[in-house]
């Protein structure tokens, strides 16, 4: 099966190995916080099975992505039950790869993983902005009474000294608790709701980041329509055409430190959302890298 996340991996790609990799991508399918739908545990398996479809001569470079960027796919660790010691060992992992000066991909699992990607970049980096397309706040639980869980992943990585400030993307459901906090964070936390996106531009999101960025992908920033395989689908979202450009530009001026995807819960026989969370990971590698040889930025 060939897929552009493991052609090294597979020996499909000559002269590229763990030591060389520019991008390593880390399976962690974590899922113990959940409350609703569930399935993000298989989410990077699906990912990376709907990878081996993905074109690998992309759109925007004119070229074969193999011949700009190593990737290599590590296995997936073996994974705690509770979601602090998930994020400490994430953590670990995470601030290994960046000592040896790779960027860390992580692919879940649930959204309370994110907390240990940052605070492995912390380790590194003194100033962080986290980029987060979601379409929720994840600033806090009011309802399942657990002291840490995915919906409080933000707030949490906003008790680390390194992360700065965030800007959020797609933004369509919050709880009262969550509003009072964003209201209270005016300078750390910058909403971009989606019912507004008519009204706000790549240029304005990328421009309120500091240099170095995390990138953190909720998959559930997409509309239901096209991506109902998550554990909270929600209407009202954002479209392939509105999370591109933000991308592009992220990718163009700041720093990109680190990046997750996360929430896949896939449907069995219904294989298009796999292959959007595929192609969108290509995508996110690719700018990283590439992001000035393309044709369109």
């Amino acid at each position: 099966m060939k897929t552009f996340l493991d052609l090294a991996s597979l020996g499909l790609v000559d002269n590229v190995n763990f030591e060389n990799a520019d991008a390593v991508v880390v399976p962690f399918g974590y899922e113990g916080t959940v409350t609703f739908g569930r399935g993000a545990s298989k989410g990077p398996a699906s990912l990376i099975e709907a990878s081996s479809q993905v074109e690998t001569f992309d759109d925007e470079l004119l070229d074969d992505i193999q011949n700009q960027i190593k990737i290599w796919t590590l296995k997936q660790p073996s994974l705690p039950k509770k979601p602090e010691a998930a994020s400490s060992l994430l953590q670990k992992i995470v601030s290994e790869l960046i000592q040896k000066n790779k960027l860390p991909v992580v692919v879940g699992g649930e959204h309370s993983i994110s907390y240990g990607v940052a605070q492995g970049l912390s380790e590194h980096y003194r100033d962080i902005s986290a980029l987060v397309f979601d379409a929720h706040l994840d600033l806090g639980d009011q309802w399942s009474k657990k002291p840490f869980t995915h919906a409080a992943w933000l707030k949490y990585s906003f008790g680390l000294p390194s992360v700065k400030n965030a800007a959020l993307v797609g933004i369509r459901n919050f709880n009262k608790l969550e509003y009072a906090f964003w209201q209270n964070n005016h300078d750390r936390v910058k909403v971009f709701l989606a019912k507004d996106r008519r009204g706000w531009s790549a240029d304005e999101i990328v421009s309120s980041l500091d240099s170095n960025v995390y990138v953190s992908f909720d998959i559930d920033a997409f509309d239901s329509s096209v991506m109902p395989s998550t554990g909270t689908p929600e209407p009202g979202g954002l479209f392939w055409d509105d999370v591109l450009p933000i991308l592009r530009q992220v990718c163009a001026r700041k720093n990109v430190v680190g990046m997750d995807l996360v929430e896949l819960a896939p449907i069995r026989g219904l294989r298009a959302p796999d292959f959007l969370a595929a192609k969108l990971l290509m995508k996110m590698i690719l700018y990283k890298f590439c992001v000035t040889k393309l044709k369109v930025y």
